[in-house]
């Protein structure tokens, strides 16, 4: 890209904010010479990481963060060009010194490469996701927001054994003619499904988890019930399909020292075959589309024989399987473990290995699936990345809550400038 001389920095600053969950996170500022942009990063709970997840924050926490920016990272910045984003974004691993983001933090990365992004991008008088695109066609995601929670999303370690197993159970609608209308639809699923658990549990009051999905005291059979019933009165009414799908967050049913999957709701430990098995049984039951993380990150050959099973007509998701690694992406590209990759920037710490990351899931054939963090913000920088890069779908949450509005808000705006009929992005090999 041709050099903009406005696009220069001439500062960079850090500052402290709160995250949707009422956690502090933090904020970069960069200024070029002609622009001046916020970006925050997703704050990432240790309970939801994976086992081969970077660094998140150095020593001090974000307040360690905001001191490393202020000096050394600003210092380095100002003075080179922000759409110079791949030299930038080395040059972050330069100071860490680490692949992993061990000294600095992989959110200190990914706050600043965000912020640089932006400003390199109105620096040019574009939108973000115009000038991430690299002038491919932009398609709009589906949205595939999760609607009941469990797992590890669920808050307090107290709730564990009183809550679903699994931690999301996610829908897709089918048959939306835009974005606007595909989150009208899940939201009356949303609060449709609301209503029936109320009746499903008579001890439901209506309590959500940290992404603001409900939370009822059921286990995972009973809540893809009440949902499918929550999908089909949808459908009827509104003209559309919806398929389900879930987020296993199988590390969390793991107990490493007993080698079993621990059911605590159902009262139930299963050994790796037989959970494999129960996978199965809900795949055909609920005819899913979507299912991620079910196993353990190591249990490499259990996904082997899902995708030998499955592979042809359900998307087999890697998230703390794959952790944003471009060498953990190719692994399970050549034992053919998978079929889609979910993609979090601070997994991988900056917008350039993301990118990349992203490109790499692309030339295996795998569909995309874009996704927030548990304790995330209402910065929305992650919607305009995501359809530039062209991934197929986005899973942020429920349909509440206010980082998650501000994101599915923001592709309704894409959508809009995009045509009035806009290109859904399709899952390669897989028809929803």
């Amino acid at each position: 890209m041709k050099e903009i001389s406005d696009s220069t920095i001439v500062d960079v600053h850090a500052r402290r904010i709160f995250d949707g969950c009422a956690r502090p996170s933090l904020e970069v500022v960069v200024t070029t010479k002609s622009a001046r942009v916020c970006a925050a990063p997703s704050y990432s709970d240790p309970r939801s990481s994976g086992k081969y997840e970077i660094r998140h924050f150095p020593n001090g926490g974000v307040q360690g963060s905001i001191d490393l920016i202020n000096s050394i990272i600003r210092e380095r910045l100002i003075g080179m060009k922000a759409d110079s984003q791949e030299e930038i974004d080395g040059l972050f691993l330069d100071i860490d010194g680490t692949e992993g983001f061990e000294n600095i933090g992989g959110n200190t990365a990914e706050a600043t490469s965000m912020a640089v992004a932006k400003a390199a991008a109105a620096s040019l008088g574009l939108p973000l996701y115009e000038y991430a695109s690299l002038n491919r066609e932009i398609g709009v995601p589906h949205q595939m927001p999760n609607i009941i929670g469990g797992g590890a999303t669920m808050g307090d370690e107290g709730w564990k054994g009183r809550t679903p197993d699994i931690q999301d159970h996610i829908i897709l609608a089918v048959g939306c003619q835009s974005t606007y209308e595909e989150m009208l639809c899940v939201s009356d699923v949303f609060h449709r499904t609301g209503i029936l658990l109320q009746e499903a549990d008579p001890n439901f009051t209506g309590g959500r988890d940290e992404e603001y999905c409900w939370l009822p005291g059921l286990d995972d059979v009973t809540c893809l019930d009440v949902l499918k019933q929550a999908c089909d009165e949808v459908a009827d009414a509104r003209g559309v399909a919806f398929r389900l799908g879930l987020d296993v967050g199988a590390a969390d049913l793991w107990d490493e020292e007993k080698g079993v999957y621990v059911y605590l709701k159902e009262g139930i430990v299963r050994t790796p075959d037989e959970h494999a098995t129960y996978l199965a049984s809900l795949i055909d039951h609920y005819n899913l589309f979507y299912i991620e993380d079910s196993f353990f990150e190591d249990h490499v050959e259990l996904y082997v024989e899902q995708m030998q099973q499955y592979g042809n007509r359900v998307l087999v998701s890697g998230d703390d399987l794959l952790a944003g690694n471009l060498q953990r992406l190719e692994k399970m590209a050549g034992r053919c473990a998978i079929n889609a990759a979910v993609i979090k920037l601070n997994m991988a710490g900056t917008v350039t290995r993301t990118r990349k990351f992203v490109e790499m899931c692309k030339k295996n054939g795998f569909s995309t699936i874009g996704s927030c963090r548990t304790y995330d913000s209402p910065d929305d920088t992650m919607a305009d990345l995501i359809v530039a890069w062209g991934c197929n779908a986005y899973k942020c949450g429920s349909p509440a809550g206010g980082e998650h509005a501000a994101k599915y808000n923001r592709y309704i705006r894409i959508d809009k400038k995009l045509g009035e009929i806009p290109t859904f992005a399709t899952f390669p090999g897989v028809k929803p």
